[in-house]
């Protein structure tokens, strides 16, 4: 009985000191993000990026960039992005672009547990990638406009690297029109909106912004719903059941049909509404989509305004509004 109650003590110590001990997660880089100085200089605009972190803890980075910084991901490992510097000239643009446009709409209790610590703005961000075989040389470079994913850091491009791909070094594709800064009061709408609409969904799902009691009352979410053109008087129409659409991609701020009521859902719903008010006023919904046809979006609309409003202090209407006067 003895030799039994050693060899059983032998096998456990022996199987506790093979455990795999989990080190904690981080970045597989030699050079992590606390290297930047910051702020990053001593410009007026500097102070601005200051008082964002202060307020946000969040820090915008805007130069001194390596490759490595934009390769860390939760996701892709993203080998071969390349991002590089603001111009120096444009970078007063880019801050107060980011500090008024993107944390302007923002508060501290939305954006808890949802932004990074980093926001990389950079000029120009792009994936290079290369193929070779006996035969052949592919190679190609990939702009990225916006990046989400980083392990600690989203990245936003400022302006923007062209896209190309040769083959055996004759282009395939000549290179493309880049993505240039925001300049028109469209473009400064449209830019922003797509940033905020990833942070304001974000904030829905952790449960930082929550819908008003009652809000999904009036919705069927089993019954199929119709949304071809063609069918917009038959009863099922996507529109005429409430549903406004949604914003399918994290790329664009565009609205799309709703082709599948499994598209949307009770915890869904609201997220749609919030989305839909920042992209559109109450006139261009009008015209869009008329009271007198749905009148259950404009029911609920009005319904997501107040509630924004009131219970965070966020108008989304002056998200929906176009910017007269720059990056002010």
């Amino acid at each position: 009985m003895k030799k039994n109650i050693i060899l059983i003590l032998s096998v456990v110590i022996v199987l506790l000191n093979s455990c795999y001990k989990e080190e904690p997660l981080s970045p597989s880089s030699s050079e992590n993000s606390d290297r930047f100085e910051f702020p990053q200089g001593n410009n007026d605009y500097d102070q601005i990026a200051k008082d964002v972190f202060d307020r946000f803890g969040v820090k915008i980075i805007y130069k001194d960039f390596v490759d490595t910084d934009f390769n860390l991901s939760w996701t892709n490992p993203g080998i071969g992005k390349t991002g590089y510097p603001i111009p120096e000239n444009q970078r007063k643009d880019a801050v107060h672009f980011m500090a008024n446009h993107i944390f302007g709409f923002l508060t501290p209790e939305i954006t808890k547990k949802v932004l990074p610590p980093y926001f990389y703005i950079a000029d120009s961000i792009s994936q290079y990638s290369k193929i070779e075989n006996p035969t052949s040389t592919y190679e190609s470079v990939t702009p990225t406009s916006y990046f989400y994913t980083g392990i600690d850091f989203w990245s936003f491009t400022w302006n923007n690297a062209a896209s190309w791909s040769k083959m055996n070094g004759t282009y395939t594709a000549q290179p493309s029109n880049p993505l240039i800064r925001p300049r028109t009061p469209f473009q400064v709408f449209y830019r922003r909106g797509v940033m905020l609409k990833e942070v304001y969904k974000n904030s829905i799902i952790k449960g930082n912004i929550v819908p008003p009691e009652g809000f999904n009352t009036g919705f069927d979410f089993t019954t199929k719903v119709e949304s071809a053109a063609a069918m917009k008087d038959n009863p099922n129409y996507y529109l005429t059941r409430g549903f406004p659409g949604i914003f399918a991609s994290s790329l664009n701020f565009n609205l799309s049909r709703l082709t599948s009521v499994t598209q949307t859902g009770p915890s869904l719903i609201f997220r749609d509404y919030v989305l839909l008010s920042m992209r559109y006023d109450a006139d261009s919904i009008e015209i869009l989509m008329p009271k007198a046809s749905y009148p259950m979006i404009h029911e609920k609309y009005t319904i997501v305004i107040e509630h924004m409003k009131n219970k965070y202090g966020i108008d989304l209407t002056k998200i929906a509004t176009k910017p007269e006067n720059g990056y002010q």
